[in-house]
């Protein structure tokens, strides 16, 4: 008997194991995203264009760059600055203050690069706008610099942050995202004009109660009042079997490796096929 229940256990010990684990998960799943957001891909046209102020913003939407590579679709990243306001990670000597500056830049620079080759970006430009500097810059020299990109490369749908607190508060996003909502809105429906869509980066409300938990960014600059906060999302995008190609993108920017534990916790101390079974979605709210 004594070792009938030695093997029994040993046979279904693991077992049962791998189900709390996998109920674990689900649970988390459940506490964090929204099944009732339309699951979905269905972008007009061949090209989408994503405007940031600055490089890892695109770790927002990794996921779906790399899902529209996989359907076809042109891609092409407009990044308004080098990142050279962030943190280093230890990476560039901070003593004097000038260098440090100019070799974040030219660090965080090389780190898109590389996120732009592992996600198969088809074009990417980055520009030298101050890092949180955005709100100083005239409002028509960067609209101008925006209309000239979607004058060049003809995109039917345009992707970026929301225009009221630019996911989490920071100036810079709440600025560019202002300017390409207006610049849609502005001409939408013209004959001469090729953006169909304009949709902005934002998350449901389970994720937005969780972040304001563990995420100092959203403590510190998240609205308490409901009204001021993210757009509700129109279109969630299923990203679990991109989840490696934007753990990778993540790891690529090395400089910015804080930000991502505090915005992405845990994010390499899973496997991937699990991690982005919770994380499995990127949200969206369409401006109409």
């Amino acid at each position: 008997m004594k070792r009938f229940l030695s093997m029994y256990w040993f046979f279904f010990l693991p077992l049962i194991l791998v189900i709390l684990i996998f109920a674990g998960f689900w649970f988390l799943r459940s506490r964090l995203q929204d099944d009732s957001i339309p699951v979905g891909l269905d972008f007009p046209g061949n090209r989408v264009m994503f405007v940031f102020p600055h490089p890892d913003d695109e770790i927002t939407c990794a996921g779906t760059l790399k899902a529209l590579n996989r359907q076809g679709k042109e891609t092409i990243l407009i990044t308004l600055t080098r990142g050279e306001a962030g943190t280093t990670n230890g990476l560039v000597d901070e003593s004097d203050p000038v260098r440090k500056k100019r070799e974040l830049g030219q660090l965080r620079s090389r780190e898109l690069e590389s996120v732009s080759e592992l996600l198969d970006i088809d074009r990417l430009e980055i520009f030298d706008f101050p890092d949180s500097g955005i709100k100083d810059i005239p409002a028509e020299v960067l609209k101008s610099v925006i209309e000239e990109k979607i004058d060049r490369y003809q995109p039917s749908v345009i992707i970026t942050y929301d225009d009221k607190i630019g996911l989490y508060g920071h100036p810079d996003h709440v600025a560019i995202a202002r300017y390409v909502k207006e610049i849609f809105e502005s001409n939408k429906g013209r004959n001469n004009f090729p953006v169909q869509r304009l949709y902005q980066i934002t998350l449901p409300r389970p994720m937005i109660e969780t972040a304001m938990q563990i995420s100092d960014y959203f403590k510190q600059n998240y609205p308490t009042l409901t009204e001021n906060g993210l757009p509700s999302p129109t279109l969630a995008v299923k990203i679990t079997e991109f989840g490696a190609y934007k753990r990778d993108a993540m790891l690529l920017h090395r400089s910015q490796r804080s930000t991502f534990d505090d915005m992405q916790p845990y994010f390499d101390r899973f496997p991937p096929s699990l991690y982005f079974r919770i994380f499995d979605k990127e949200y969206f709210a369409r401006v109409e």
